[in-house]
């Protein structure tokens, strides 16, 4: 059976959105290296490690996104994104994008990108953008791939947080 992508329907599909596998295995971090007026990211190995993203704010009233989309195969919800409007810099935010390990690899999180880019387009958006956390470094690469480059970096963003280590970082995909 093909896998179709199409719009949520919640909270018919919650159960299929909260059993997404969002993880990822890295061995590679971009250690943050601060200038006098700047920062570079350094790729460093670190030992293996797994690391578990969910959708965090699907049952939450207040969430920040306010579309979204599934990919489904069969009756089996195997990838997520979301996105939010802000009208004052005409930025389009990427909020999720997670596609289960199995259906990795083969085109899967770029067809979800399809309807996000056309709400862009629909929006007269200039720009898709995203944060992401610096240990991300398989997602950062699949990014960079869909033609995001980076756009700046919050280095207290997880404070407070058990990823306190991580630093967030700010991808932008100029329209």
């Amino acid at each position: 059976m093909a896998i179709v992508i199409r719009p949520v329907s919640l909270p018919a599909d919650n159960a299929g959105i909260e059993a997404v596998d969002g993880s990822f295995e890295t061995d590679t971090v971009f250690h943050v290296e601060e200038g006098t007026r700047g920062f570079q990211l350094v790729p460093t190995p670190i030992p293996t490690r797994t690391k578990r993203f969910w959708v965090y704010d699907l049952n939450r009233p207040d969430r920040d996104w306010d579309e979204a989309h599934v990919a489904v195969d069969g009756d089996q919800i195997v990838g997520f994104a979301c996105t939010s409007w802000q009208f004052w810099n005409r930025r389009l935010v990427l909020w999720h994008i997670y596609v289960n390990r199995p259906y990795r690899g083969q085109g899967l999180g770029h067809r979800l990108l399809e309807p996000v880019l056309a709400r862009a387009k629909r929006q007269k958006a200039l720009c898709l953008w995203l944060e992401t956390s610096n240990l991300n470094a398989p997602g950062i690469a699949w990014y960079e791939r869909q033609g995001f480059r980076l756009g700046g970096l919050d280095t207290t963003l997880y404070n407070g947080t058990e990823a306190a280590e991580e630093v967030g970082l700010y991808f932008v995909k100029t329209l």
